[in-house]
């Protein structure tokens, strides 16, 4: 379950960001900004001042596509590794097919649709 930031974490960091956002120093506006976990809380981040930063809904999204959401879901296929329940393929090439590339997919014998 997610630890969401108390009110006290948040009124704290706001004060510390001064009004602007922590990574492009943007002015913050009211409902444009997230208080974002630095370790994402799925990774073991706590819900500390230490842990928060005030970014704007730009920079929110951005970190959370591009570095978040990726890291997650490496621990998650380490951790399933880890335990022997990792996913199977999700395509198996059938038995005696070959790939035919002017058709750009998987033939078996001589097919020509």
């Amino acid at each position: 379950m997610r630890r969401e930031f108390s009110p006290k974490v948040m009124v704290a960091a706001f004060e510390r960001a001064a009004g602007h956002c922590e990574s492009c120093r943007a002015k913050l506006t009211v409902g444009k900004f997230h208080y974002d976990h630095v370790i994402p809380d799925a990774l073991g981040g706590s819900p500390t001042l230490e842990n928060c930063a005030v970014l704007c809904t730009a920079c929110h999204g951005l970190k959370t596509r591009t570095q978040d959401v990726p890291a997650i879901a490496k621990a998650k296929r380490q951790r399933a590794k880890h335990i022997g329940a990792k996913r199977t393929a999700s395509f198996r090439k059938p038995p005696g097919a070959r790939f035919d590339w002017k058709q750009g997919r998987y033939v078996i014998g001589k097919e020509t649709a």
